[in-house]
């Protein structure tokens, strides 16, 4: 493709940040960014994938299933949370009582024990990606219904659904000023002009897309989400009053998206501005293999994870805003670690936190990380998260999984 059509959604997004943050006239204290389209809702709903990238050891939400065995997992370090549900103590079972009150394991099945393809498996049966259905089927007026802070969950494709399609958030000051939370800047124009220039630039290009319908989907996405953006009503915030209780101090208007805190920071800045569908993941930093006594990986979970984490669910709790939605948490990755040497194991047990997850676990191993035969595979995972969002769809399929409140 030629290097004049080498365009891109965020590069767009990029181009008009400036007018966005030139609209907003006046900045209101608080929090309040949900779309007034939501008003007469009862409920948004909202999931929050958070993918750890190499695997995640089911000690985490199976923890009984190695007790006195394996992974170090001792009377002490377990928490039971109730219908037969048992994690690891100081992590998830360390959470605010809403997350361990609405909290369950689920198992998934999935028989890959190579990342590559369990990746892929993961997030899509390996065309469709099942995150982008799940949003595109969520509906809503969120110009971006799917975004990934940081990096895109790793090996599946992402083809557009409809009008929606992935969006790869990098670095937040660009999605903050899209949205319009940023300082007014009289250099640029107002949003309803630059709205009305892209749509005339659009028609233009016209003939060209229509005539090169695959080879131009990422020109024609980024003009669709622009113009989308910018016609979509302000929502006026002030991005330092999330972030701080977070890092626990003013970020002096830091927005760069590195580590899982500021992912955190990011996803719930995506879910108040009305997106269905957020993830974020790390590198490729959880594939434990030698960790037999699970140390290195509850290390990292404590480091990496449970800050951000943990402000994230007290939000959910207790922010208006967010509490007046449905808010889905899972917490997977490419599989289970098998015994004895902390290896590929061939399924997952998935943690989900959310409102209408009735605590329990379908997620429970035997004690050689097994799971049991008819126990679902990746496509029922997601038709749960689709039952806990309260999402009338059966893209998925039935739910096999009788955790939902």
């Amino acid at each position: 493709m030629s290097d004049k059509f080498n365009f891109s959604r965020r590069g767009f997004l990029k181009g008009v940040a400036g007018t966005a943050g030139a609209a907003v006239g006046t900045r209101l204290g608080g929090r309040h960014l949900i779309e007034t389209a939501h008003a007469a809702d009862p409920e948004k709903s909202a999931l929050l994938c958070v993918f750890l990238t190499g695997g995640y050891n089911a000690l985490f939400g199976s923890a009984d299933s190695f007790q006195n065995k394996a992974f170090g997992v001792t009377d002490n370090n377990v928490q039971p949370l109730g219908n037969g549900l048992v994690v690891d103590k100081a992590s998830l079972g360390s959470l605010p009582a809403y997350a361990t009150s609405h909290m369950a394991s689920i198992g998934v099945r999935h028989g890959i024990s190579d990342h590559g393809n369990a990746e892929t498996m993961d997030w899509s049966d390996g065309t469709r990606n099942y995150a982008i259905r799940l949003a595109q089927a969520m509906g809503g007026e969120a110009a971006i219904k799917i975004a990934a802070i940081g990096g895109f969950p790793p090996s599946a494709p992402r083809p557009a659904e409809g009008n929606v399609s992935f969006q790869q958030i990098s670095n937040m000051d660009t999605t903050i000023r899209a949205l319009g939370g940023g300082t007014p800047d009289p250099k640029v124009p107002a949003r309803n002009v630059a709205a009305q220039a892209l749509i005339r630039s659009q028609t233009m290009s016209g003939r060209t897309v229509t005539a090169n319908p695959k080879a131009m989907t990422t020109f024609k996405d980024a003009f669709d989400t622009s113009i989308l953006t910018l016609q979509k009503p302000i929502k006026p915030f002030v991005f330092d009053d999330i972030a701080k209780d977070y890092t626990g101090k003013a970020t002096g208007n830091s927005t760069s998206v590195t580590d899982f805190t500021s992912k955190f920071i990011g996803a719930e800045l995506m879910i108040r501005a009305g997106a269905n569908v957020v993830t974020i993941s790390d590198g490729f930093n959880w594939d434990s293999h030698g960790d037999t006594d699970g140390s290195a990986v509850r290390k990292r979970f404590g480091d990496q994870v449970m800050p951000g984490l943990t402000t994230f669910v007290n939000h959910m709790s207790n922010d208006p805003d967010l509490k007046a939605m449905n808010i889905v948490v899972a917490i997977f990755g490419d599989f289970a670690r098998s015994l004895p040497g902390s290896d590929h194991q061939p399924n997952l047990t998935t943690t989900v936190i959310g409102k209408y997850v009735k605590v329990g676990t379908t997620g429970r191993t035997d004690a050689k990380v097994g799971l049991p035969a008819g126990t679902g595979s990746t496509q029922q995972m997601w038709s749960y998260f689709a039952s806990a969002l309260k999402v009338q769809t059966d893209i998925f399929g039935p739910n096999p999984h009788p955790l939902v409140l």
